[in-house]
């Protein structure tokens, strides 16, 4: 099974570096633009059904990318619950930092999800679309979190090592390519942005 990969597109909270989790917010007018930007670029790819997280950002970005094509909505492509933090700037406060630079299986933010959780739903998404069918090729958009998560459940990586792939977060509307085969775990590509307007500065956004 293939499945492409995309982060939802700049919205105005991550310009605000204020984190979202289940909460939302709207795209930006960039955010837009380089959605229908990658519709283009998916013209000429083949894909048997659409997934998206339900939350809006998420399938804002999906509707704009596949216009005519129907998505299926599935909350166990939903971003991690950030709990009590949502809606917040929180560079600073130290449950956040130890979120990204010290994760381990059983920590949450305040009220939120733990990591544990998030994996076994994203498992069970994987798992449920293989056992459909193992030759079909899908296509999810998703969150910053939920990239890293399944960036590492493909790296064959326990949570305490997700430190080593989530420091720099995938651009939203760039395009990865994971395979399952059932058993095995394989990475084509990760952050393809051909497509997009060249950023002038790093991704600083989570």
């Amino acid at each position: 099974m293939k499945i492409y990969i995309t982060r939802h597109s700049l919205t105005a909270w991550n310009e605000e570096k204020r984190l979202q989790g289940w909460k939302d917010s709207p795209l930006t007018k960039q955010g837009k633009e380089d959605a229908l930007k990658l519709g283009e670029y998916m013209k000429t790819i083949h894909i048997d059904q659409v997934y998206s997280s339900p939350l809006l950002r998420a399938k804002s970005t999906a509707r704009l990318i596949f216009k005519n094509e129907n998505i299926i909505e599935d909350s166990r492509l939903k971003e991690m619950n950030f709990g009590d933090y949502e809606g917040e700037d929180l560079k600073k406060k130290h449950d956040y930092f130890c979120l990204w630079h010290q994760p381990q299986l059983s920590f949450s933010l305040p009220n939120g999800e733990t990591y544990e959780e998030v994996v076994f739903r994203l498992n069970d998404f994987i798992l449920e679309k293989y056992n459909e069918n193992p030759q079909q090729t899908i296509f999810i958009t998703i969150h910053g979190m939920l990239f890293t998560i399944l960036h590492g459940i493909f790296l064959d990586l326990p949570v305490e090592r997700l430190n080593e792939v989530n420091q720099e977060i995938v651009r939203g509307c760039s395009l990865s390519l994971f395979e399952f085969d059932g058993k095995k775990h394989k990475i084509d590509f990760i952050g393809k942005d051909c497509f997009l307007t060249p950023l002038k500065e790093k991704i600083s956004y989570k």
